[in-house]
């Protein structure tokens, strides 16, 4: 979409959320949020460097003071997280701790620092932002964890856990995976705004929920949910499907691919 089409489209949706007359000052303004995507669906080929896409559309009823954010959460998997310990002088993976339901993807981009506009408990209720971030380890799975040279149960332990949970976030934000973009929302004249969102090329394949929030006075008076899909196409997309439907076959199939390129590799180098 050209950016003149945008701002068109970003016009159009104004006018149709506009009240149809003035309000007086004293009348309080109904508040409303729409918003659209640039695409709502992301293909991953072969090629795939990471795409790039716009959150717009307008919000009625904004005052002065007023601070959107935009929320994108990716898919939900359960994640084991292990951790280097020195045992007899070898620095090995143990210590697991499986957490569940941790989002393959989450950006969060606003108007200002989240810190400047929003309450803690408001944050941490609608979890945003990476400190709210809702990272679950069952207290039963991490009880009977064991580590280290005379087994130190994890939940004896809480410090460790939050390192854990710190070292998820950590290593997502390095892949890109997790984002905070401060300043990362701009709001145009009229009440319509806009965000950008990158997705890196190591992006989950699944549907991913976009939140948007119209923060008033510390918390959130007004929300808007839209969703994007990412899916794997072509013969990225065979491959995958046929892995999950066939998992025996394929896991042979690989099995034999990696046989035959072991032993036609040796053959060339044996007559060389």
């Amino acid at each position: 979409m050209t950016a003149r089409l945008l701002i068109i489209a970003l016009l159009a949706m104004l006018a149709a959320t506009a009240p149809a007359r003035a309000a007086p000052e004293d009348e309080i303004q109904p508040t409303g949020i729409v918003a659209a995507l640039t695409q709502d669906v992301v293909e991953i080929r072969s090629n795939f460097t990471g795409a790039d896409f716009l959150v717009y559309g307008a919000v009625t009823g904004l005052q002065d003071g007023d601070d959107i954010v935009v929320v994108v959460r990716g898919p939900q998997e359960d994640l084991r997280v292990m951790r280097k310990i020195r045992t007899f002088g070898i620095w090995i993976n143990r210590a697991p701790v499986r957490f569940e339901n941790i989002y393959g993807y989450y950006a969060v981009a606003s108007t200002r620092a989240l810190s400047q506009f929003a309450t803690f408990s408001a944050l941490r209720r609608e979890a945003i932002g990476m400190e709210h971030l809702r990272l679950s380890a069952p207290e039963t799975q991490r009880e009977e964890t064991r580590f280290g040279v005379g087994g130190v149960v994890v939940s004896e332990l809480g410090g460790e856990v939050v390192d854990y949970r710190r070292a998820i976030v950590r290593n997502r934000a390095r892949e890109g995976l997790y984002v905070e973009s401060p300043g990362g929302v701009e709001i145009i004249d009229g009440g319509l705004f806009r965000a950008a969102v990158r997705l890196p090329p190591v992006t989950p394949v699944g549907e991913y929920a976009l939140d948007i929030y119209l923060f008033r006075d510390g918390i959130p008076i007004a929300q808007r949910r839209t969703s994007l899909a990412v899916r794997k196409a072509g013969l990225e997309q065979a491959v995958y499907d046929f892995a999950h439907r066939h998992s025996a076959l394929y896991g042979l199939m690989a099995v034999a691919i990696a046989l035959l390129s072991g032993w036609g590799a040796a053959e060339v180098f044996r007559r060389r």
